[in-house]
């Protein structure tokens, strides 16, 4: 039963059609697609509009349709014509939503606007029923309702919160071929083999194998790629920095006050490093990678924590889960690996997509996807 049934059954109203007053919003172009991508909790907001914008810009570019992006200030850009995020009211928003050749969005108030004045509507259904949810007004062959998967029988959480969140399970070529579909147009000839939980998270891993201008508040440098202390050094003059490295940092470097954190990740792991991580109050983290020896640095070094390598393990569990060939697939990532003046999306692009392992240890940082 839809909720605006079950209101009618509690209150005893009938149902009838909504009367919504619009006000006039110049937007400066007459045919558009409207996007709303937010909506008041959170888990109902889809991480990868940018992916469904970005496979439907060629298709609006050949009908001319410019997009218009409605919403509060606070709401991710999605880089459209016009951003009228947090600058219309509600009934300036009615009159752009009534006025749209397509609206594209989330489970929110518009898209049931969008669904009064019969506008052509691609929505995005997490938490709830979409049959509960969806606009109830509106022809339904304009509507294109899109759930979550919900595998083996799984029912929606009803919740208010959910991490992971459910919604990021719909791949984002099915948003953009619904609303295809609607414009009557071919669906796109992309396919999405795996969205990594952590895709979305920026981070910056710098390889200081060379001299570099990189400047960010999220910095890895990832010395057990390459040990070059005058670059990590000069790196250290402009960020402050989290290190991961197989081999000790000179005492200089490590009293700067510059690495916050240090992954000291080694098949030799030498005790006095681990004091003067100590000594200067570095974070750090200390990770054996030979299994062989793991007890004896334990028993040398008893008041710290020595973590086996799960790196092996990682590798084969993913390995599993991936089905798609390695030399056709398609990366991004918002994690990004800096060398110089170069920037790759994966170390398994670094590396010239010769070494599978990089690419299976950081699959969860991958969208990965094959055209």
């Amino acid at each position: 039963m839809h909720l605006i049934e079950r209101y009618a059954l509690s209150t005893g109203l009938e149902i009838d059609n909504p009367f919504i007053s619009e006000l006039f919003f110049p937007t400066s172009c007459k045919e558009y697609v409207c996007f709303h991508a937010s909506s008041k909790d959170n888990l109902r907001d889809y991480d990868y509009w940018n992916e469904v914008k970005n496979m439907l810009n060629p298709t609006f570019q050949k009908l001319n349709l410019k997009t218009i992006q409605i919403g509060l200030q606070k709401d991710p850009d999605l880089k459209c014509d016009i951003d009228l995020r947090g600058q219309t009211d509600m009934r300036q928003m009615s009159y752009i939503v009534k006025n749209c050749e397509l609206f594209v969005g989330v489970d929110s108030f518009p898209a049931h606007i969008a669904g009064h004045f019969n506008r052509k509507i691609v929505s995005i259904y997490s938490n709830s029923f979409a049959a509960c949810v969806r606009p109830y007004w509106g022809d339904r062959s304009n509507q294109k309702i899109i759930e979550t998967e919900r595998p083996n029988g799984e029912k929606p959480s009803f919740s208010f919160n959910e991490n992971p969140k459910t919604i990021n399970r719909i791949k984002p070529e099915k948003i953009a071929n619904n609303a295809l579909t609607l414009l009557g147009q071919d669906p796109v000839s992309i396919k999405t083999l795996s969205m990594g939980l952590m895709c979305k998270q920026p981070s910056i891993e710098v390889i200081p194998s060379v001299t570099t201008s990189v400047i960010s508040e999220n910095i890895i440098v990832r010395m057990d790629k390459s040990h070059n202390e005058k670059v990590l050094s000069e790196i250290l003059q402009r960020n402050t920095v989290e290190v991961i490295t197989c081999k000790p940092i000179s005492e200089p470097l490590l009293s700067c006050g510059k690495i916050k954190k240090i992954t000291y990740k080694s098949g030799n792991i030498k005790n006095d490093f681990i004091s003067k991580m100590k000594n200067n109050g570095i974070e750090f983290a200390v990770i054996c990678t030979n299994p062989e020896r793991t007890s004896e640095f334990r028993s040398k070094n008893f008041d710290t924590l020595i973590h086996d390598c799960p790196d092996k393990h990682i590798i084969e569990q993913n390995k599993k889960r991936f089905k798609g060939d390695l030399q056709t697939v398609v990366i991004d990532s918002a994690k990004k690996i800096v060398c110089g003046s170069n920037t790759y999306n994966s170390h398994y692009e670094y590396g010239g997509r010769k070494n599978k392992s990089d690419f299976f240890l950081e699959f969860d940082w991958l969208f990965i996807y094959t055209k």
